[in-house]
Order: C-alpha cells, then sequence, then structure tokens
C-alpha cells in the first residue's frame, strides 16, 4: 500500500477518519487476477462467490494524522499464528491487535461490510476447501491513492478482493456405458494459486462400485488452450492399475515433474479416464475425492447418470416341419446394435450410425445366448450366423433392457416348413444333398428307361 509522508485529515484525535472497508470473497479466476489492487471497486462478471468469515482488526499504537506512523506503516508484518489468529509486528515486535466480531460474506455476492478506522483485516473462517486462506490484509480508512498530478486523494470507502482457489472448483465427471464397457472421465481445472504459492499436492481417489471391474486409465494434462502438454508415465505421475472387482480405488498422483508443469499451465485442466467393465445391475454413479496442497474434498460426481442390467440374452428357437411346437436351437450368432429410444422396430440391415455393443453372440444347446450387461435402453439384433437348414430373420429384432434378464425370442422356420419351400424331401439344409437327391431322381428315370428297352427287345 502506498505510504505518503502527510498525514490524513481526521474528525477525532488519533484517527485518521472513519469509513467503511467491503470485502469480496470471489473463487480466483482461471486468469489469476480479478482487476487492479488499488482500493476500488471492481466490475466483476461470473467469478463465483464463496461464503467465508472475515474480522476486522485495530492495530494500536498508529495515529494516521501524525505523518511519521505513515512511514512506520511499511515496516508492519502481518503472518498468522499456527491457531489461525493474525499477528502483527514491527521490527520483530509485536503490536497489539484489537479484533472485532466475526462477518460472514454473502452467498449472494460475496460481499460484507465493516464500518471501522484504521484496521488490519484477516480471514478468520475460510471458505470451504479454499487453499490457502486469504493471507491478512493491513488497510487504512481512509485509503491513500493519487490524483492528477499525483495529487493525494483520500478514499474512506476502499474495496478489497481476498481471493482463494478451491479444491476441485470447476471440476466435472461424466460417465457412460457402451455394451458393457463403462468410462468415466474426471476433469479438474489448473486454478491459479495465491500469489507465491505453487502446487505441491494433486491427487484424484476414485473407488469403483462393486459390479465394475477396472480395465485401464489415462492422464491427459491440457494447457490454457486446450492444448494437450506432455507427461510421462512414473516421472511425472504415477496411477494405480487394481485388479479384480468389489471396490478396488484408482488413485492418481502428481509428481515433483508433474506438479511444476502444472504450475505452468495456470488455466489448463487435468483429465483423467478411467474404463472398466460391467459385471453386474448397477448404474454410472460415481463420485472423485481431489487433494490439492493437502485439502481434499469429495467430488465432483457424474450427473444424470445411466443406469445398466445384467442378464440381457437372446431366445434362439426354431419351427420344424410338422411340428406345432417351437424348439431351442444352438448355433445362431448375432450382433447387437444400439437403437434410438423411440425405437418400435428394427430395419432389415443395421443402421451405419448405430453402435455395435455386442458381436457374434452364439445360441447354446438351451436356445440362449450368454448373459450380457446392456445398458437401460433399446437395441436392434441382427443373426449374422443361420443354423443349416433353416431360413434366416427378415428383419432386426428390437431388444427392450429396462430391469434384469431382458430377452427377446427370434425363431427360424425350417426350410420345407412353410409352402413354397423346396420339393417335399428330407432336407437338411446342405446344397449338396440337395443335388444328390436330385441325382438320385435322375437315376431311377434312367433306370426305368432300361428296363423299357428290354421288355421291348424280348418281345422280339
Amino acid at each position: 500500500m502506498a505510504t505518503p509522508a502527510f498525514a490524513a485529515p481526521g474528525t477525532a484525535p488519533g484517527t485518521g477518519g472513519e469509513g467503511t472497508l467491503t470485502v469480496h470473497k470471489l473463487e480466483q479466476p482461471s486468469g489469476g487476477s480479478l482487476g487492479p489492487n488499488d482500493g476500488s471497486e471492481i466490475e466483476i462478471g461470473g467469478a463465483k462467490p464463496l461464503v467465508a468469515g472475515f474480522r476486522a482488526c485495530t492495530v494500536e499504537g498508529f495515529d494516521l494524522a501524525v505523518p511519521s506512523d505513515w512511514e512506520r506503516i511499511k515496516d508492519i508484518e502481518l503472518s498468522l499464528d499456527t491457531s489461525g489468529k493474525p499477528i502483527a509486528q514491527e521490527g520483530g515486535t509485536d503490536l497489539t491487535l484489537t479484533c472485532g466480531d466475526e462477518q460472514s460474506t454473502s452467498a449472494t455476492d460475496g460481499t460484507t461490510e465493516f464500518t471501522l478506522a484504521a484496521d488490519a483485516v484477516y480471514e478468520s473462517k475460510p471458505a470451504p476447501n479454499a487453499i490457502p486462506s486469504a493471507s491478512p490484509t493491513l488497510i487504512t480508512i481512509p485509503y491513500p491513492g493519487s490524483g492528477a498530478e499525483g495529487s493525494p486523494v483520500w478514499n474512506y470507502n476502499p474495496h478489497i478482493y481476498p481471493k482463494n482457489a478451491i479444491v476441485g472448483g470447476g471440476a466435472t465427471k461424466d460417465g457412460a456405458i457402451i455394451g458393457s464397457d463403462v468410462t468415466f472421465d474426471i476433469s479438474v481445472p489448473i486454478a491459479a494459486l495465491e500469489a507465491g504459492t505453487k502446487y505441491s499436492e494433486f491427487r484424484i481417489n476414485d473407488t469403483l462400485a462393486d459390479f465394475l471391474e477396472y480395465t485401464k486409465g489415462s492422464v491427459v494434462l491440457f494447457n490454457k488452450a486446450g492444448l494437450p502438454v506432455s507427461l510421462t508415465a512414473g516421472t511425472d505421475y504415477t496411477l494405480t492399475s487394481p485388479t479384480g472387482s468389489g471396490g478396488v480405488e484408482v488413485v492418481l498422483n502428481l509428481e515433483a515433474p508433474g506438479l511444476e508443469k502444472v504450475d505452468d499451465n495456470i488455466g489448463g485442466r487435468i483429465v483423467l479416464t478411467i474404463e472398466a467393465a460391467a459385471i453386474g445391475t448397477g448404474s454410472t454413479a460415481n463420485v472423485a475425492d481431489i487433494t490439492v496442497n493437502g485439502k481434499t474434498v469429495t467430488g465432483p460426481e457424474v450427473v444424470d447418470p445411466e443406469e445398466f442390467f445384467a442378464g440381457a440374452h437372446i431366445l434362439k428357437h426354431a419351427k420344424n416341419k410338422g411340428s406345432d411346437t417351437e424348439v431351442p436351437l444352438a448355433g445362431a450368432a448375432f450382433d447387437i446394435y444400439s437403437a434410438d429410444e423411440s425405437a418400435t422396430s428394427c430395419p432389415a440391415e443395421p443402421d451405419p450410425a448405430a453402435v455395435k455393443v455386442v458381436e457374434g453372440t452364439v445360441s447354446g444347446e438351451d436356445g440362449n445366448t450368454p448373459n450380457e450387461v446392456l445398458g437401460a435402453g433399446s437395441y436392434c439384433v441382427y443373426e449374422t450366423k443361420v443354423p443349416s437348414g433353416y431360413k434366416p430373420m427378415a428383419e432386426g429384432a428390437l431388444l427392450e433392457v429396462s430391469g434384469e434378464d431382458a430377452s427377446i425370442t427370434v425363431v427360424n422356420t425350417q426350410i420345407g416348413a412353410d409352402d413354397g419351400d423346396l420339393p417335399n424331401l428330407p432336407i437338411t439344409g446342405a446344397m449338396g444333398t440337395v443335388l444328390l437327391v436330385l441325382g438320385g431322381v435322375a437315376l431311377i428315370a434312367v433306370a426305368t428307361g432300361l428296363i423299357i428297352v428290354r421288355r421291348r427287345k424280348a418281345k422280339l
């Protein structure tokens, strides 16, 4: 602050005047600055207000009506003791502080206003998950500034903006399921810290649910422009690779070289991607813990999680010639594609835009394909291998998944069971057999002709 070698206009002995001090408590922006730090009110747009407690303390033994006391101000050092209380010292000697009651900033705009004389102000109750707590600030009422040609200007209503970075502030997490493959993306902004403070710790902990089995993970650091910054596994960071299921924990921890890269990319973000296999009924609901410089916050969590269900399968039946009863049919292979939620049927061929979520699942002796875990929704089933002697499906079949053990029955009719099929002969479906049968009919015809010729010759 300015330390003019002249006295402030006072209204009472021992004071420099009385006015107001407005504290604006806002989350540290990604750029690191809200505007000029000169006691003026700053036009703020989009900065998140924070709720914190502040106390104003008078530094005893100073008279702002005395020019020499202004010179002393520059030698005052403020700090916080281990309990978070302010300490004021002048040349190593403790000064007396008289502190008023705590005032909380508004959740609406992050402000609180003090009516006071010459004071120090400090953050007596940090905002939740703030790192670090705002340092004590020495402010005078009035606050000196410069006008035209250096003439003194006294501000009796200064504004200050003690800022904090919030652990996990602006972090997001999403979860998606395609087939039985579940993916989580955890994105954490790299916030600017208080001046002189660097990142000494950056960790993400994510515990997977019992119905998920970890498959792999990856980490990407993006700079402020959204471009990737090279990170080396084992040097810049460590990422656990847990095995099995049942609540395994995935941990990303930045090492010293990685922390330096984070400090160099304020305004960027760290993205941790976790991939897992769904092995039972559940949802993509999930929450991560973020730790920065010794403070841990639970969050973010997945917004609008998707449900998925175990036991989805296809039941393959056969309708055989001469039988009114359907029987299980083995050996049919199917692909399953995603479908629009509003679909009521499936086209003859898969939609090019549809995602194949299951490939080549085959019906067993009981006619059932193996159970799959699928997200809630609609799917189109297509037969890719038809058992010998049976006619293929005419179009895709719609499979609806809204709970466990969702299924659809697909019937193949045996060739020859319907009018208009091939001749009414024993047919197994193999073209080579059909040709042999037809060839056999031709041989019978030739043999009959020979008999006729013989008989004619015998009469002669």
